[in-house]
Formats: structure tokens, C-alpha cells, sequence
């Protein structure tokens, strides 16, 4: 456990706010968004998935991040250090938590360097052992 408290539901975040602008992350096709999502406020994707069938359509720019690597959580925890910003030691390690599912401890077909380097930097923010 990383001491972090059990987000709200998104049904929960809509009701309060149905307007709420949404990034999707690990997924960017619209057979598998919540269908409480109103596709209008889908602002952004983070992804390592292929596009492939029913990726979300849009009416004006959104912001786009698709990478090869092993996980998405690879891409976010690399725009943290791009952006010169280091993340807490929780988030720091469900950060490295979600990397080495997605990549099977690093084993997997889809790891790549970049989800090496991420678990490495990860690892040493968060304290893990």
C-alpha cells in the first residue's frame, strides 16, 4: 500500500460535475470508455495501445500522447521528468506498480528500455525495495 486514499468513482465525479473534462488513459477506443463518459468532454489520450477500430473521433484537437513502450504509466511517469517535476513517493509507486504488471516485471514482449528506465527512477522515488 502507497498510503493513498481510494478515489471517487468517475459516476461519482460526473454527478457532481457533469462537465468535467476527461483524459482517457490505456485506452483510446470508445468500445471500452465508461459509457458515462459524454465523449465531448474527452480533452486528451495517453496510450501504449495500437489505434486500431472504434478509436474515440472528435470535433476539434485533443491532446494526444501514443507510445510504443510497455505502459502507459511509462509515458506519464517520463512527462513528470521531462517536465522537471518529481511525483510523490505514492504516486511514484503505483506508478511502478502499473509498469511492472503492464510489462509482466519487465518480461513481457512489449517492454522496452524506456520501461526499464522508468521502473529504475521509480524505484529509488519511492523507496521500494
Amino acid at each position: 500500500e502507497w498510503g493513498v486514499e481510494k478515489p471517487r468513482t468517475l459516476e461519482e465525479v460526473l454527478e457532481d460535475d457533469p462537465d468535467v473534462k476527461i483524459c482517457l488513459v490505456d485506452h483510446q477506443q470508445t468500445s471500452q470508455m465508461n459509457p458515462a463518459i459524454n465523449p465531448d468532454n474527452v480533452v486528451g489520450v495517453i496510450d501504449h495501445h495500437a489505434l486500431q477500430s472504434k478509436t474515440i473521433v472528435t470535433d476539434r484537437p485533443i491532446y494526444i500522447d501514443i507510445r510504443p513502450w510497455g505502459s502507459m504509466s511509462t509515458i506519464i511517469s517520463h512527462t513528470f521528468l521531462t517536465h522537471q517535476r518529481r511525483p510523490s513517493t505514492s504516486v511514484a509507486g503505483m506508478m511502478l506498480c502499473a509498469i511492472l504488471s503492464d510489462t509482466l516485471n519487465l518480461q513481457g514482449p512489449t517492454t522496452t528500455e524506456w520501461d526499464r528506465l522508468m521502473v529504475a527512477v521509480l524505484s529509488e522515488i519511492s523507496e521500494a525495495d
